[in-house]
């Protein structure tokens, strides 16, 4: 009995060590278990568009495992892709080969990307990890320049031209894409502008810079930015050019003389208009355009305002630009020489058609003009073939930019402006009313390759309803009996205004601001050159 007793208690021992035992051979195990797991290689570089092998090498306790693996790609851009054998799956030897497809564009020069592979076994996850960098494809880009002048007077415009290229499958010209321009004049900055290449590559810039002082060396640089924002991208690259431009004098630019609507109706109205500012330009050195060289003396510029309806001011613009072109040729000028202009009433605004719309094709007036491009049209030939590379200052006396009102009182206008009839009906004579559709087409602005001056006088008459402010400086003025002080005002250029009467009593009224007022004659000497 006591034997039984003894064998049954040593058998439960023996029980109790070998479960104590399994157990902790189990829990050794499983601490144990070591997992290797890494993607070959873990860094490497390409280029957009391009793939590379990657491995996943995965072992348990230092053998082989076989498992799905779970992917995932981080970045701040395009990700790529990645393409697997066997369904993601490692082989017999614990490895997976996959395709890693780098994103067809970057759009910066070096793009990261984590690629994360992961797995989970016995309830864990482990992963590893790589990291891509991807880099743009580039092509190589050339730029070349080209000038029209070596030298050049200060208010003359230099032509500059870009060719851009790009070596794809060979040079080839780069359309449509962005040339950045920066000039220097002594070593500072001047001016930075930007243009757009043709068709064929080329791009086209007006250098125009009026006030030197001395002699300047000036460099034009011309810019292609590094492009990556594109499907294809593009290297940078520059090139530069120089020339000088040495100080304006009186003379070395005619003076044309542009009259306003019927200002050359008479021989007087058209001599007391220019007499008494053509003896001062002359005596200072200036040279006005003569426009008949047949006759003794200074002939100035004439145009009759056509009665057809459909001869608005652009048409009356085209007739100038054929007379201007003329004169110089008749002067001993070539046909493209720079000049200046003093225009007055809506002579300003023929002078501002013509810097301002250049090539212009003028023949028709569409009168059911909607907004949409201009009212004016014409049969596929320019007729402006005077444009803004040819003028330096345009001086605007009297000249509505922003229109008059309508309805002016015609029995007052004959005593202030000496016209004995005003057609309202007529072509010109409503290009000039207050937003009229000439006005609406041609803005307030005017162009920033010529250097405008506006004039006007305030006799404190008031045309209209009330003073008006065009310049936005907080102070309405009248106007100079005709035009409105503030209408010749352009955004951004200067505007002389002169208070006072009209003649007798002053010399501030539309006729005789530009006739005889002293302070205009020597507003407009000073501007022709400074």
């Amino acid at each position: 009995m006591e034997k039984r007793i003894i064998i049954a208690l040593a058998s439960i021992i023996v029980i109790l060590l070998l479960a104590f035992s399994f157990s902790g051979m189990k829990g050794r195990k499983k601490e144990e278990m070591i997992v290797n797991m890494k993607i070959i290689p873990s860094e490497f570089t390409l280029q957009e568009g391009d793939s590379t092998e990657i491995l996943v090498e995965l072992k348990v306790n230092n053998m082989p495992y076989i498992t799905k693996i779970n992917w995932s790609i981080e970045s701040s851009g395009n990700t790529g892709k990645l393409v697997f054998e066997n369904e993601s799956v490692t082989d017999n030897n614990g490895i997976l080969k996959a395709e890693y497809f780098a994103p067809d564009d970057v759009d910066e020069m070096q793009q990261y990307i984590k690629i994360i592979a992961r797995v989970k076994i016995e309830g864990h996850e482990y992963f590893a990890t790589a990291n891509a960098t991807v880099y743009p494809l580039l092509y190589q880009t050339l730029i070349e320049i080209e000038k029209e002048r070596e030298k050049l007077i200060a208010g003359e415009t230099n032509m500059l031209r870009a060719k851009l290229f790009a070596n794809i499958d060979g040079w080839l010209p780069l359309k449509n894409k962005t040339i950045i321009w920066k000039f220097y004049a002594n070593g500072k900055e001047i001016m930075v502008r930007e243009s757009k290449t043709n068709g064929l590559g080329i791009s086209e810039i007006p250098f125009f810079y009026s006030n030197a002082a001395e002699n300047l060396s000036v460099v034009a640089e011309a810019i292609f930015e590094r492009n990556l924002s594109g499907e294809i991208d593009y290297e940078g690259c520059y090139a530069n050019t120089s020339f000088i431009v040495i100080p304006e004098k009186p003379g070395d630019f005619p003076v044309v003389l542009i009259h306003g609507w019927t200002g050359s109706i008479t021989d007087a109205l058209l001599n007391y208009t220019w007499w008494n500012l053509t003896q001062k330009l002359v005596a200072n050195g200036f040279k006005v355009l003569d426009f008949d060289v047949t006759k003794p003396g200074i002939q100035w510029l004439t145009y009759e305002p056509s009665w057809f309806e459909e001869h608005h001011i652009p048409w009356i613009a085209a007739r100038v630009c054929e007379k201007i072109k003329e004169a110089l040729v008749l002067n001993g000028y070539p046909p493209n020489q720079t000049i200046d202009i003093v225009a007055h009433s809506m002579g300003g605004l023929v002078a501002r058609f013509m810097a301002e719309h250049y090539m212009a094709d003028v023949d028709y007036w569409n009168k059911d003009w909607n907004g949409t491009g201009y009212p004016w049209y014409g049969d596929g030939d320019a007729d402006i073939t005077l444009g803004p590379y040819q003028i330096d200052d345009l001086i605007a006396v009297g000249t509505p930019c922003h229109g008059v009102p309508p309805n002016i009182n015609e029995s007052f206008l004959r005593g202030i402006i000496k016209y004995a009839y005003f057609p309202w009906w007529m072509g010109q004579v409503p290009d000039m009313i207050y937003d009229a559709p000439f006005l609406q087409a041609m803005g307030y602005k005017g162009t920033d390759l010529v250097d405008y001056y506006g004039v006007g006088g305030d006799i404190g008459i008031i045309i209209g309803d009330h003073p008006v402010d065009f310049d936005g400086d907080g102070i309405p003025h009248y106007s100079d009996g005709l035009c409105p002080t503030e209408s010749p005002y352009l955004e951004g250029k200067p505007l002389y205004i002169l208070e006072g009467h009209a003649w007798p009593v002053g010399e501030e009224d539309h006729i005789s601001l530009i006739a005889i007022n002293e302070k205009v004659h020597e507003y407009i000497l000073e501007h022709l050159i400074s």
